[in-house]
């Protein structure tokens, strides 16, 4: 299996979204000169519109038509309303074009990693060796580090923060031609459930996984609360200016690499919960000491640690919903999982740090993060009792 197509997917589409989610927040705040609760109903309303098309998207994947062709799809959309973003400026065109951003952009990394663990199937029913996850999604880590040093240089002297959108765009296209080298998914890889999206929610909430959905859901509302708001903190609070906000966030993204490649080993040392329990405590323990004491050298220290909440919320969550996926709905329930857990959880994490922010300050979001990160931690620890066997959930 030639691994470049993927590796080169995986790089462009993080860093697409490594492009603008990094300033997502103060870029509405600044460039579209928009206030925390113009910004909180902007993204709450683009996460409604989210709910419907990731279902769809895997499942169309999962029913035979080329994930390709949607990832195309995906690309052409997203690119456009990017565009269509930095020329508008009326809050509801604004809020129209990045919903429609953002419910085309969502598919696109369950439909990638669901794209991985077909074609990784296809290589256990060869006879060889299956490849690991988390070799393919560093390319992702480093795909989000990229527009770092893009950003840095065409944010710098005060720039318009907006520039970031075209970022963003270049990506996108890049992406779009990137779909052309990977190849097709074979017969066998194809689905044979008739009602793939249901049997993925039939999964999703059985018992023995909803106390992992609670603890996911927890530690996404945290993600979606504080991470928004991180760039607006790091200015208004520290004094950090617009281009070195990328390059201290993809310091931890550089740092997670590390993680990341040695995750079987953690896994090995603390069990599927440990890892999960370490690495939402983490998140929540940075959290409040970067609100607490504000500075350059603890936000700095502090992403020391960003590579565990990644590994606790967006690589052994992946790895885990394929193996309890059977055959036949790999991909939808990645999307089910977007529907129920990736979706709500934004939804109510814009919607609490933008009524935090209006009434206190970016500072008081960090904390609820820390808070919330908390929740899912504790729901890990006390209710996940197993590693929950896939076989069981068949």
């Amino acid at each position: 299996m030639n691994l470049y197509p993927i590796k080169i997917q995986f790089f462009l589409s993080y860093a697409a979204l490594g492009s603008i989610a990094p300033l997502m927040a103060l870029l509405l705040k600044e460039a579209k000169d928009f206030s925390p609760r113009q910004i909180a109903i902007t993204l709450s309303v683009s996460s409604v519109g989210m709910l419907f098309t990731p279902a769809l998207m895997t499942y169309l994947a999962d029913k035979s038509i080329d994930s390709r062709k949607i990832l195309r799809f995906i690309f052409f959309i997203t690119a456009g309303s990017l565009i269509a973003v930095y020329y508008l400026n009326d809050p509801l065109h604004v809020t129209i074009g990045w919903t429609i951003y953002s419910i085309a952009f969502i598919p696109t990394l369950p439909l990638l990693d669901g794209y991985f663990f077909n074609h990784n199937e296809q290589l256990k029913e060869n006879g060889e060796k299956p490849l690991k996850y988390q070799k393919i999604r560093i390319w992702g880590s480093l795909g989000f580090i990229a527009p770092s040093a893009i950003l840095f240089f065409i944010l710098s002297g005060g720039k318009n923060i907006a520039n970031s959108l075209w970022c963003a765009v270049v990506f996108c296209v890049l992406s779009f031609l990137a779909t052309y080298l990977m190849r097709a998914p074979s017969i066998s890889e194809k689905g044979n459930v008739k009602k793939p999206t249901t049997e993925a929610f039939r999964v999703l909430l059985s018992p023995q996984l909803i106390p992992f959905c609670i603890g996911i859901f927890f530690s996404y509302t945290a993600a979606n609360c504080y991470y928004p708001y991180l760039s607006v903190f790091f200015k208004e609070s520290i004094g950090i200016q617009n281009n070195h906000i990328t390059a201290i966030t993809s310091i931890g993204v550089a740092i997670e690499i590390v993680y990341i490649l040695n995750l079987t080993s953690l896994r090995k040392w603390l069990g599927f919960r440990g890892v999960l329990t370490l690495g939402l405590a983490s998140m929540s323990i940075r959290l409040a000491i970067i609100a607490t004491f504000p500075t350059l050298k603890t936000a700095l220290i502090i992403q020391l640690f960003h590579g565990l909440e990644i590994l606790s919320m967006f690589v052994l969550p992946i790895m885990y919903l394929d193996q309890v996926a059977g055959a036949g709905f790999r991909n939808s329930i990645q999307g089910a999982f977007t529907i129920l857990i990736t979706v709500p959880s934004r939804l109510l994490g814009f919607i609490i740090a933008g009524e935090i922010a209006r009434i206190y300050s970016a500072k008081e979001v960090i904390y609820a993060g820390s808070i919330l990160s908390a929740l899912g931690m504790i729901v890990i620890l006390i209710f996940l009792k197993t590693e929950n066997k896939a076989q069981s959930l068949h």
